[in-house]
């Protein structure tokens, strides 16, 4: 959503920019029809910035989450049921991290 209000405001931008220039004019006429390109390119790749992003963010995420289960299961006031437990957890997350190629 962000990526799409950037494209346009670029895109409005460059429209506002050829306008500036004057419509009639070579370089009016190229930022004039370049806008919407360049409105769209801009959004595709702020899109895949975000979502490279939160991909990272997820990523650690779990990472996280994984060191703090295998931190538990080797402490030694954990209890054997607990350590079982744990190791469901801990198969969850790792299948999780297979799962979404974390």
């Amino acid at each position: 959503m962000n990526a799409s209000f950037g494209g346009a405001g670029t895109g409005i931008g460059l429209a506002a920019f050829a306008d500036n220039l004057g419509p009639e004019t070579v370089w009016g006429k190229l930022f004039l029809y370049l806008a919407p390109v360049v409105a769209i390119s801009f959004t595709v790749v702020m899109s895949l910035i975000f979502a490279k992003l939160e991909q990272r963010e997820i990523r650690n995420q779990n990472a996280k989450a994984i060191a703090t289960v295998e931190a538990e299961i080797n402490s030694p006031d954990c209890s054997f049921v607990r350590k079982q437990e744990l190791q469901v957890i801990l198969k969850a997350l790792r299948d999780e991290k297979i799962a979404y190629r974390l």
